[in-house]
Order: C-alpha cells, then structure tokens, then sequence
C-alpha cells in the first residue's frame, strides 16, 4: 500500500514550514503568492489531502458542517427551492473554507432513533451543525448540542432554552399583528389556521393571536382555531370545516403553505366568497409574488434573511473571529398593498417522498402479482 503523504512531506518538498502549508491549505493570509503557488504545485504532485479525523481529534479544526432537521419533512414546508437554496448558501460560505457539508434530511424513527435529530453531533460527524426549525416546545436535544460546545445554529427559538444559538422569524408578533390588522377592520370572529402542533412556532402563533383578541376584549374560542400540516390530505376538509365556524368572517392563513387553490376550494364548499364574505390574511415567504391576489394583506416572513445572516455567524464562530451563541431575530413584515401576479403552490420534499414510495409499493404490487 501507498504510503499517505504527510503535511511534514509538504514542507520538506517546499523548502518551508509546516505551519507555513498549514495557512496555504487553510487560506489563511500570511504567505506569499510565490510561496502559496509552489506548495499547491507540490500538493497536486503528490495527492496530499489532510487527514480531518487527525484535525479533529487535535480540536483546533472545524471542517464539517451538519444540516438536520428538528421536525420530520411530513411537519415541516420544507420545499425543493429552499433545499437547494440552503445548500448553494452553505457551499458559497463554507466552500472556501475547505468545509465539508452533510445532510441528515431522513424522516426519523422514533423506535430506531428516539427522533433525535442531534445524532450527527453525538456520533461525532459534525464539526458544527445548522438546525433547520421549527424546535418542539419541550425540547432538549438542542440544550444537548448546546452543552457539546460545537458551533451551532437553529433556524429557531424555543422559549424552553432561552440561550439557543438561533436565527428565527418572531412568529409572535406575526400572529399578534395579523390578528390586530383584522380586528382594526371591524372584524370579531377571526379563525386562525396553524400549523407546527408541539413545536414552539406554533405555540407563538396562537400567543400572539390570544394576546390580540385579549386587547379587544374578546375571549378566545379554541373552536377557530385548528392545527395542519401542509401534505395532511385531509387538509383541504380541515380548512373547510374552519371556515365553516359560526360566524366567522376573517381568516389568518399563518401554515405558509401558500396553496392557493386550496383556499379558494374550501371558501367554497364553505359557502363564502374570499375578500367578500371572508377576508383572509396569508402568511407567505415570498417578499413580493401574492401566495392569494384577492388577500385582504400578505404577511411576509423573512426567514432566507434571517437564515442568511446567522449562517454567515455561524461560519465566524467556526474560523473563531466570533464566540456564540448566535442570536438573529427578524420582524416579520405587514403589507396591505396590492399584489400582482400568484405564487404556484411549492412543491414539498414530503411529497416527493412520499410518491417515491408509492411508486415504489405499486412497483412491489406488481413483482409480486397483488
């Protein structure tokens, strides 16, 4: 077997010192371009690449960077374009690091793996990990991940584990606003659909709606309110039954499914007519694309810059130009002003999984004759 060429060969072959390739292969400043050039042509010559478990175990290099998600995809809106969002942002930020970047986007087993989405941090995988949100009520791996002494970002908070490193949307002040925006309309019967049951942004939706209604003195009816997920197939019977509620005249769509077409088929069969009989407030991710044209307002969640801007921390807490934890909280954006043109409803990565398992079940059907 060919023996493995060491960072001490790199130096021997360029005349310098060990630290000296260090800087080189770490793009560090320091070393001149003369210099720089020679040791990559010796590097390329002999195939040397440095060992990252011999970097570890020293504990001065930070080289892998771990993407997992808090929720399983069946409970999350994650969407194609976000996936490949995220991870052109990952790679434009730590590419030049020389970083490595793993997903663990499997949906979990609880019998197999307690859902404990921190299994890359445990098994030692990450050299720092991104924790793409929302974060159960009650959690506590992220308090484990946090004692680990990693660098660590969760695309959001929990009010359990105020130090959390995070960069999150105030989904409080989201409801809170949209609440008071239709209540400032002459409107007494709002009906709220959620989603993220269990998880703490859920749980701020339906604070800031509780505390809106509190301010105009009317009392909370947990009947207009309802919990989804945006690939649930009976999702489309659970809004209708929503709008269906007695009295209700003003809907806060706060899932972010930003599926259109749904909401116009349940106001429907619900016997309403949207922006006339039934005033409805989304929520979207989308800056400036209406998810509904015929919205009374669009409340725009700006999670890519929130994410954008603690990922870039996240990187800083990596080289060691910054200490954690990370704490990026973004407003979210009211806007009443009309909206041209309609979001096409997004396509999950649930869904995608889903009818890849059941092409892959009617394929079995008929190996086996069923």
């Amino acid at each position: 077997m060919k023996q493995r060429c060491t960072i001490y060969d790199i130096a021997r072959k360029s005349g310098v010192s060990t630290k000296t390739v260090s800087k080189v292969i770490n793009n560090k400043p320091g070393v001149k371009e003369s210099t720089r050039q020679k040791v990559w042509e010796i590097i390329r010559e002999t195939g040397y690449y440095p060992h990252h478990g011999a970097r570890s175990l020293r504990g001065r290099v930070r080289n892998c960077v771990g993407v997992t998600l808090a929720p399983t995809l069946h409970q999350v809106p994650l969407n194609e374009d976000f996936l490949l969002w995220l991870f052109a942002k990952l790679s434009e930020v730590f590419s030049s690091r020389g970083a490595y970047i793993t997903f663990d986007l499997a949906p979990r087993s609880t019998a197999t793996l307690g859902n404990d989405y921190g299994r890359g941090v445990w098994e030692q995988v990450y050299d720092s990990c991104l924790v793409v949100g929302p974060l159960p009520s009650d959690d506590t791996v992220i308090k484990r991940i946090h004692a680990s002494g990693i660098p660590y970002l969760a695309l959001g908070q929990t009010a359990a584990f105020p130090e959390c490193s995070c960069a999150s949307v105030d989904f409080f002040l989201g409801a809170l606003e949209s609440t008071r925006f239709l209540l400032n309309r002459g409107h007494s019967r709002i009906a709220l659909l959620t989603a993220f049951e269990g998880y703490q942004a859920g749980a701020d939706r339906i604070r800031g709606y509780k505390q809106a209604l509190e301010e105009s003195g009317i009392p909370f009816d947990p009947e207009l309110v309802v919990y989804t997920d945006p690939t649930s197939k009976t999702r489309e019977e659970t809004v209708t039954k929503l709008m269906q509620q007695p009295g209700v005249t003003a809907l806060v769509e706060s899932s972010v499914a930003e599926d259109a077409g749904l909401l116009r088929s349940a106001a429907k069969k619900s016997g309403h007519v949207l922006g006339d009989s039934l005033e409805c407030l989304v929520w979207t991710y989308s800056k400036e694309v209406a998810v509904l044209p015929e919205a009374v307002a669009h409340m725009w969640l700006p999670v890519l810059d929130c994410s954008v801007e603690g990922i870039h921390q996240l990187a800083e807490w990596m080289d060691g130009t910054r200490e954690g934890p990370i704490h990026v909280v973004h407003d979210p954006v009211l806007s009443d002003a009309p909206r041209t043109g309609s979001l096409p409803k997004p396509t999950r990565v649930a869904e995608l999984l889903s009818h890849a398992v059941l092409r892959e079940e009617s394929k079995d059907s008929k190996n086996t004759g069923v």
